[in-house]
């Protein structure tokens, strides 16, 4: 496996994992690793930061072949929600798993997720606030200011 780095709006480093021209995860690290991604991935991803529009990204690499029946429900869900959109972890669970009492399974399902930020996990949140992120709730604020959701004080999303 190979590892790739691109730096991000987040100031923090994302971090890709390749297997065989094959993405087989996505992380966001504090320090760099690996070798700098070049070509059309480093292009695409920076497409993505200057424009905020995630089609410029080829969800096609990401090796999903590891993934269960109910991660791979939760994956395209997740990809084809939009920049900016926010959902509640029970209506995630509602809407995939017919029951809203599923959302601390989906919360676990969220936070195994290999692909950070494509796969966007940090568009769920909790209902009285922002919820729970697997590399720290400081980095998916930011994230959801830059897809421009308002936080409010209480740093809920509005």
């Amino acid at each position: 496996m190979s590892s790739y780095c691109i730096d991000t709006p987040f100031d923090r480093w994302l971090i890709f994992y390749t297997n065989k021209n094959r993405i087989e995860a996505i992380s966001f690290e504090s320090a760099r690793q690996g070798k700098p991604l070049s070509g059309d991935l480093k292009a695409s991803i920076y497409k993505v930061f200057e424009s905020k529009n995630f089609s410029y990204f080829d969800y096609n690499l990401l090796d999903i072949s590891g993934l269960s029946e109910k991660q791979l429900k939760l994956h395209n869900f997740l990809i084809s929600t939009k920049v900016g959109e926010v959902f509640c972890y029970s209506d995630v669970a509602l809407a995939l798993f017919s029951d809203k009492r599923f959302a601390r399974a989906t919360a676990r399902l969220l936070s195994i997720n290999r692909f950070a930020f494509f796969v966007p996990c940090h568009r769920v949140v909790a209902k009285n606030g922002v919820g729970g992120y697997s590399k720290g709730i400081e980095l998916k604020k930011r994230i959801l200011l830059w897809e421009g959701v308002k936080l409010n004080r209480g740093q809920g999303y509005v």
